[in-house]
């Protein structure tokens, strides 16, 4: 029976699974976060989605989970300990042992999140990253290739930012997001997607820029990694990014695995 690892990232939005085989992702499936269901209810839906690639529980050998969201940290902690007793697992926390260093005495306010892609870019890179991920929030941390955390930016998420405007804006429609060809719109959507798409690109580039500028004198080289949500679309406008990492998170919660 071949073992293979899972990889679990709860976001406040999604949570996000991988299965891996070694370092190959051979299944992923995103599902609506609920902090209302159960450990039963989760696996329910953990077990239907394994059923469907002919998965078997037994075979996850290695489990590594993320989450910004306390109350399913604790519902995913019973999961494993009731449905997944062959497995080891870890909730990954500022204390695992990645061989992170962090510039406060209490780094336990840093997000999981934040701590996986760190160590992901390290190991997948191994130089000195500027992580910018593009989920409910949108956040852009730099981590040295030695592993120290340097610290992160968090401002309001694209989407998260998006959809508040549409519901305070009576006249505005949703619009699907693609880059707009001018800076300046002609129509409703186009002047969305400029100030949305173009303007989040001027935010995310000043941000590179700075960080930089202010750390130019103790680091080197930089490499700019973009993940999550519309990272492609950033991506595709900015003058910073130089690399869109989709499966960066999960990718270091199976690192974290084989660690």
């Amino acid at each position: 029976m071949k073992e293979m690892n899972f990889a679990i990232d709860v976001g406040n939005t999604h949570i996000v699974l991988g299965i891996y085989s070694t370092k190959k992702l051979e299944f992923s499936w995103r599902l609506s976060t609920d902090k209302a269901k159960t450990e039963d209810e989760y696996f329910s839906k953990i077990h239907t989605l394994f059923s469907s690639v002919s998965i078997g529980v037994g075979q996850i050998s290695h489990a590594a989970i993320s989450s910004v969201v306390p109350e399913l940290t604790r519902v995913f902690t019973h999961l494993f300990e009731k449905f997944f007793r062959q497995a080891s697992f870890e909730i990954v926390n500022a204390y695992s042992d990645l061989e992170l260093e962090f510039p406060m005495e209490d780094p336990s306010f840093i997000g999981s999140d934040l701590i996986v892609n760190a160590y992901a870019a390290i190991k997948k890179y191994k130089t000195n990253c500027i992580i910018c991920d593009f989920g409910t929030a949108t956040t852009i941390q730099l981590i040295g290739k030695n592993g120290h955390f340097f610290g992160t930016v968090i401002a309001p998420g694209i989407l998260t930012s998006t959809k508040n405007l549409f519901q305070s804006a009576s006249q505005l429609s949703n619009i699907s997001l693609h880059n707009p060809t001018k800076i300046l719109g002609t129509t409703t959507e186009d002047a969305l997607l400029s100030g949305v798409l173009t303007g989040n690109t001027f935010m995310i580039d000043g941000f590179i820029k700075r960080i930089k500028k202010e750390y130019g004198n103790e680091l080197e080289d930089f490499k700019t990694i973009a993940t999550g949500g519309i990272s492609h679309l950033i991506a595709e406008q900015s003058t910073q990014i130089d690399v869109v990492d989709k499966h960066l998170t999960l990718d270091g919660l199976n690192l974290i695995c084989e660690k």
